[in-house]
């Protein structure tokens, strides 16, 4: 038992203590506050005592079976409480209660059948009018797509408004007009039956009724040959009441390689455009090729605003057919259609940690693994020598207590820890012409968390 908690806490970063309440937490049903102790009894009194149990949000800012939000506008919270009968032969479909509290206790207003095996998010979306629910659902569609749904409250009826599959989405103010627009990455067919993938802004509007629906105001193009996509991010450049562009980050798979599409959504006096910036259907792409890696999302790695787009090559003496190769990642700017490298590191992706390569290494230092566990030592590339043999430094990364025992040679020192881990750092070769100091080292070592 201590040592898969060993191995717990070397991979979480977070204390013994932690680990111990994390695991326990996951042995017992989350703790309830007055209040959702209060919802739970009256949905429960509501299914006559039925047997069930909560279904959970898996990602986003709601992940609670109990989700308290004024939805119908008269500054009260509501209570939307997603479900499953377990008393059911079959798989139970997921269920979405929404109660008000009326008289001093909740009561079920609204009870629906959800079309989806899973709550992926929830998300309170603002329109014309009253708040709308919208809820990411795990579905059973083509090429894995999910399916989103967005309801919102009439009195005490719940409607659905806008239902559509997706590969990935986001929700927010897109526009800068204040209200929340929908942009979704979904599988489609034209008239003619053939299959593509676009991604499309849906906006709310009133129709003639006076209920609101989400129609589609712009679309562009998708590379179709991305089959599975990691995460969906924004970057706002440019946002006022005439002009708005958003930057949308696309990282899926291609194959088993990485690759980030870049996306313009921009909104001038409420006219918008959307464009695909790394990939066209048309052939006439003129741009640079993405980079492409392995487990790796693009990020704004260096805190100036814009997300990087990582690329990955093998260090000197690998070949891309081998089992265990050491990869350089250089992180790029998209600009102009043209990747603008900013710099090259090695990255750790299993202990979120990076080492900036001085820009003499490139082509001219490998590195390699061991001889401990969590090590990496960069050496000098010469074809005629073993790495062993021409090695200027090493990176590892030990647990707090084999540290403060002094069980760790005297010559690694501290660079930084995190939780429970202790990164240390040596310098091996102080004459080659590649060497770094303990201070250079400290400089270009970066925790990613």
């Amino acid at each position: 038992m201590w040592c898969l908690l060993a191995a717990v806490v070397m991979l979480g970063g977070c204390s013994a203590t932690n680990v111990i309440t994390s695991v326990d937490a996951l042995l017992r049903p989350p703790r309830l506050t007055d209040d959702q102790n209060d919802i739970y009894d009256a949905l429960a009194a509501y299914l006559s005592g039925k047997e069930m149990h909560l279904v959970y949000p898996q990602q986003g800012n709601y992940l609670s079976a109990f989700i308290q939000q004024d939805l119908d506008g008269d500054q009260l919270d509501e209570a939307v409480v997603f479900y499953q009968l377990t008393a059911s032969t079959s798989a139970a479909p997921i269920n979405m209660a929404v109660m008000d509290h009326q008289g001093g206790r909740w009561t079920v207003i609204s009870d629906i059948q959800l079309d989806g095996s899973g709550v992926e998010d929830f998300s309170v979306v603002h329109g014309e009018g009253k708040p709308m629910m919208a809820v990411g659902l795990s579905y059973a569609g083509e090429s894995g797509s999910s399916l989103l749904q967005v309801f919102r409250l009439y009195g005490k009826e719940l409607r659905l408004v806008f239902s559509r599959t997706y590969l990935a989405k986001t929700i927010g103010d897109l526009t800068g007009d204040g209200k929340n627009e929908i942009l979704l990455v979904y599988p489609h067919e034209n008239n003619e039956g053939m299959q593509s993938v676009q991604a499309g802004l849906f906006v709310c509007t009133d129709r003639d009724n006076g209920n609101e629906d989400f129609v589609q105001a712009v679309s562009c193009s998708v590379n179709p040959e991305i089959t599975r996509y990691q995460q969906l991010n924004t970057v706002i450049s440019v946002q006022d009441s005439r002009d708005t562009r958003v930057h949308v980050y696309l990282d899926g798979y291609r194959g088993s390689a990485m690759l980030t599409e870049e996306i313009l959504l921009v909104t001038k006096n409420g006219i918008s455009s959307l464009e695909n910036l790394t990939w066209s259907d048309a052939g006439d792409w003129t741009g640079e090729s993405y980079p492409q890696r392995f487990m790796l999302n693009a990020m704004d790695i260096n805190q100036d605003g814009w997300y990087e787009i990582p690329g990955q090559r093998p260090l000197p003496g690998y070949e891309a057919e081998d089992t265990d190769i050491v990869y350089l990642t250089t992180w790029y700017r998209h600009f102009g259609r043209r990747y603008i490298p900013v710099y090259s590191a090695y990255i750790n992706s299993l202990l979120s940690y990076q080492f900036i390569f001085p820009d003499e290494w490139e082509g001219n230092v490998t590195a390699y693994r061991g001889p401990y566990g969590n090590e990496i030592t960069f050496s000098v590339w010469d074809e005629n020598k073993p790495m062993e043999d021409t090695a200027l430094m090493s990176l590892r990364a030990v647990n707090i207590s084999s540290w403060r025992s002094g069980k760790v040679s005297p010559e690694y020192e501290y660079l930084g820890s995190r939780g429970q881990i202790v990164f240390l750092a040596r310098v091996i070769d102080t004459t080659s012409r590649y060497a770094v100091s303990m201070e250079d080292i400290r400089e270009r070592f970066m925790d990613m968390r």
